[in-house]
């Protein structure tokens, strides 16, 4: 039986650990973030870009990770491309070939903009913080300005169907993209 300290000091803990939580939840964090300490941001150098949509990073500690942008998709440059997962793009030589085209130059684009450079990944705080492959899913902020919502809004890539905060305002910009038929979305004429 544990005296009555004990059970004052087990109180305490789990009432710290419930203020915990509900401050937690009231900041739009993950739980299992605060509570693992994960931060919501975290600062890191761009060593190398794979693709449009993916980057490999140095942590201020030291350590590399490989992080997909958070709600974004470019075409593929290292597998096939996919047309069925770009609304509009006919199924076709002609439709995969101008992917292609799109997703090298996305990945051009990114690399000229980050390769090298210092970023900020920004962490959702209802999305996942690792997607398949086991790969950082992040906002990438150069500048001020967010990498993700950048390649929507010019074209480089479609939103990525998932759950994250910034989905309307990126299927926003989408519908601005493809109503101009730039990038991808000049695609649909292949």
């Amino acid at each position: 039986m544990e005296g009555p300290k004990a059970a004052r000091m087990r109180i305490v803990a789990v009432v710290a650990v419930g203020v915990l939580i509900l401050s937690a939840g009231c900041a739009g964090l993950p739980v299992e973030d605060v509570l693992s300490g994960a931060p919501a941001s975290q600062n890191a150098t761009v060593t190398a870009v794979v693709d449009g949509d993916t980057i490999d990073v140095r942590l201020a500690d030291g350590t590399t990770d490989r992080v997909r942008l958070l709600g974004v998709d470019t075409p593929e440059v290292h597998v096939a491309t996919q047309p069925e997962e770009f609304e509009g793009i006919p199924d076709t030589p002609a439709g995969e070939a101008c992917l292609r085209a799109v997703g090298t130059n996305a990945s051009t684009a990114v690399q000229t903009r980050l390769e090298g450079e210092q970023v900020r990944l920004e962490f959702d705080p209802v999305a996942d913080r690792r997607g398949g492959y086991d790969r950082l899913l992040a906002y990438v902020i150069h500048e001020n300005d967010s990498i993700n919502y950048w390649l929507v809004a010019t074209g480089y890539a479609r939103v990525y169907d998932s759950e994250f905060v910034e989905a309307p305002r990126y299927y926003a910009a989408e519908s601005d993209a493809q109503a101009e038929h730039v990038g991808v979305w000049n695609c649909t004429a292949a």
